[in-house]
């Protein structure tokens, strides 16, 4: 069987919001998110946890939700954790001194990063240096361990399966875009029988 890196987005955070908020207030939100750990009563899908039982490392992100996810998946699992594997910062949206609902700032962040995607834009340098490393360091893995889950976040990992498509790996398999537990799984295409 061919070496597989699987991309899994972490489950729920249990921050909650409620309110309008300033741009300061975007950041605290932010802060607050990142350090929160999962919602309660959290649970990954059954087909995950058993797909993660199957594989030769576990790995995460260093920030609680991820962290937590990860532990939810394979319980009593040795898991590595590494800030390589975090979020990408979002810096606020430029709407002033605007006071918004939470979601109109997630919006102002989709279109923007839907902009950028069509203007075929690149992620930053800083982004594209985190993924390359993060991509060489889960392609260790999988070349020894044969198999690796990684628990990370929404918008790293597709500046991460990128990382690795340039390096020669291809997406088999995908399950939803941004959802909590969806998985993407790539493979070595440079490998025979890949």
């Amino acid at each position: 069987m061919s070496a597989r890196i699987i991309l899994v987005r972490h489950g729920r955070s249990g921050h909650v919001h409620s309110g309008w908020i300033d741009a300061t207030g975007f950041q605290r939100w932010r802060d607050a998110y990142d350090t929160a750990a999962l919602a309660p009563g959290e649970m990954p899908p059954p087909a995950l946890r058993s797909l993660a039982m199957q594989v030769g490392a576990v790995v995460a992100s260093d920030l609680p939700r991820a962290r937590a996810s990860a532990e939810l998946l394979v319980p009593g699992a040795e898991i590595a954790t590494s800030a390589l594997l975090r979020e990408l910062e979002q810096p606020a949206p430029l709407l002033g001194s605007a006071r918004v609902p939470l979601a109109v700032w997630a919006l102002a962040i989709g279109l923007r990063k839907a902009y950028g995607a069509l203007r075929a834009e690149a992620a930053s340098p800083a982004a594209q240096r985190q993924a390359g490393e993060a991509a060489e360091w889960l392609i260790e893995l999988a070349a020894r361990r044969g198999s690796v889950l990684a628990v990370t976040h929404a918008w790293f990992r597709e500046v991460l399966a990128r990382a690795l498509a340039d390096r020669g790996w291809r997406r088999v398999h995908a399950s939803g875009r941004y959802a909590h537990w969806s998985a993407w799984t790539l493979t070595d295409g440079r490998r025979p029988g890949s």
